[in-house]
C-alpha cells in the first residue's frame, strides 16, 4: 500500500486540521504558572497606564514610577519562562512590591473618600496578589525540580 497504514483511505486529520485548541484547565506545562503571571502583568501594566492620569492630581511625583513600573512589568512578562529561576524571582518580587504599593494607594484613596480611585487601585492590588500567588507557586515548583513533570499519586509515599 502506498497510502500508508490506513488501507488507502485519506487521513482525515491531515485534510481537516482541528481549528479548536484542546480544552485543558490548568497550566500547559505541569507545575508552571508563568503564563498566568505574564497575562496578569500585561493587564496590570495597562491598568497602571490607564490609571496614571487620575493619580497625577493626587501624587504627581508617582507618575514616572508608575510609567516605569508598567514598562518593567511588560519586560518581566516578556522574559518569563520555565527555565530561568532569576526571572521567576523577579516576578515574585515585582508582584509583592505591586501589592504593597497599590494597596497603600488604595487605602489612601479610601481615607480621602475617592471611591472610584479606591475600587480601581484595589483591583490592581488584587491582580498583583494573584500574580504573587502564581509566581511563588511556580518558583517553589522550580526549586523542587517539578516543572514539566506530571503529578503522580505516589509522589508523597516513602517506600524504603
Amino acid at each position: 500500500m502506498s497510502d500508508g497504514d490506513n488501507g488507502g483511505e485519506p487521513n482525515v486529520a491531515e485534510e481537516f486540521p482541528s481549528y479548536f485548541p484542546s480544552l485543558r484547565i490548568g497550566p500547559s506545562i505541569p507545575h508552571y504558572y508563568g503564563d498566568y503571571v505574564r497575562q496578569i502583568f500585561i493587564l496590570t501594566g495597562a491598568a497602571m497606564l490607564v490609571l496614571a492620569p487620575f493619580l497625577v492630581n493626587r501624587a504627581p511625583t508617582l507618575l514616572p514610577f508608575e510609567i516605569g513600573g508598567a514598562i518593567a512589568l511588560v519586560c518581566l512578562a516578556a522574559l518569563t519562562n520555565p527555565k530561568k529561576q532569576w526571572v521567576l524571582m523577579a516576578d515574585t518580587l515585582a508582584a509583592g512590591v505591586g501589592v504593597i504599593v497599590f494597596e497603600s494607594l488604595s487605602l489612601a484613596a479610601y481615607t480621602s473618600g475617592n471611591w472610584l480611585a479606591f475600587i480601581a487601585l484595589e483591583a490592581v492590588a488584587i491582580a498583583f496578589l494573584i500574580a504573587l500567588y502564581f509566581s511563588l507557586k511556580t518558583l517553589r515548583s522550580m526549586m523542587l525540580g517539578q516543572i514539566g513533570k506530571e503529578p503522580s499519586f505516589d509522589e508523597f509515599t516513602d517506600e524504603r
